[in-house]
């Protein structure tokens, strides 16, 4: 057991570098193909591209005037600083009046950043037939299908959902021009089933489908995927898309950076603030968890890496 904790470390050691880019200092660890950038970014030059929602913003606020910290860093593209993951987090430090972010900053051109989705899980008391019914009022199409039929025509955009039960399978066609139009059916969906009492939830493709397979979930609404340049464009227009309209899947994913907010207010220079980053990231211990670990009740299909 010693041994294999040696190891463990000693792989971690081995992808802590420091590296000097432009006139500040940032930490950089190698993974996937890819050198990832630990530093701090002014949260004025960021783009988001999801819609931010009033309830979560207010909780990732509470939650983090509450610890005095950011405990994870947001995932951003290092050439135009859009924001993959952390939307929310953005948005509080911005209200809590902090001028800077900790970011791990990605090459978004990578092959290994992918873009994935959130299929919607419902759960409750009903049937499939029941949700179906529930969509024939939005007078939308809905066809019998395969999953691989179902997920090929959310890839070309002939449908704008799909729903997914133990048995069957099932398009849902309507009138959308675009991705924006797409999600804006599936918040309809979502909306119609949680008026009506079920739990909507969500989760990764794969968990979503497993989850209708075990029985945990009655049923799940399968969504299209966004490409890297809807996203680009949502984000550098100003025009973003619908809350959980994509997932971002990075090689490895940092987490527990603990970094104070006294460091993020503006009042040092952003110079000595990643200064101070990178000592404090330096002379901690890290540890990687392999894709498919939990971490604080989330599953992940990233590689993670997190400080303590």
């Amino acid at each position: 057991m010693l041994v294999q904790r040696l190891m463990v470390f000693a792989r971690v050691y081995i992808f802590k570098v420091f590296n000097c880019f432009g006139d500040n200092l940032s930490f950089s660890v190698r993974a996937g193909g890819l050198t990832f950038q630990i530093k701090l970014v002014e949260l004025g030059k960021l783009h988001i591209h999801e819609k931010i929602i009033s309830e979560l913003l207010d909780s990732m606020v509470d939650e983090i005037k509450s610890s005095g910290m950011l405990r994870h860093p947001i995932i951003a593209d290092v050439n135009k600083l859009v924001v993959l993951d952390g939307m929310h987090r953005v948005a509080a430090l911005k209200k809590i009046k902090c001028c800077y972010v900790p970011a791990c900053l990605v090459n978004y051109d990578s092959p290994n950043v992918k873009v994935g989705c959130w299929y919607r899980t419902v759960e409750g008391r009903t049937s499939t037939d029941a949700l179906l019914d529930l969509l024939r009022q939005f007078k939308v199409k809905v066809e019998k299908a395969k999953v691989t039929e179902a997920k090929r025509a959310l890839e070309n955009r002939k449908a704008v959902a799909a729903i997914l039960s133990k048995k069957d399978c099932y398009t849902i066609s309507a009138k959308a021009s675009g991705i924006r139009e797409a999600y804006a059916w599936v918040g309809r969906i979502e909306k119609t089933f949680a008026n009506g009492g079920l739990i909507v939830g969500y989760e990764t493709e794969r968990d979503a489908e497993e989850n209708v397979k075990s029985g945990r979930a009655i049923a799940a609404v399968m969504t299209p995927r966004a490409t890297k340049s809807e996203v680009l464009e949502a984000a550098l227009s100003g025009k973003v898309f619908a809350h959980k309209t994509t997932r971002h899947m990075v090689p490895m994913r940092p987490m527990g950076v603990n970094v104070p907010l006294a460091w993020l207010t503006g009042d040092i220079s952003l110079d000595k603030a990643n200064a101070t980053l990178t000592e404090h990231l330096s002379k901690r211990e890290s540890k990687r968890l392999p894709v498919g670990s939990t971490f604080e009740g989330r599953r992940y299909e990233e590689e993670l890496l997190i400080f303590f």
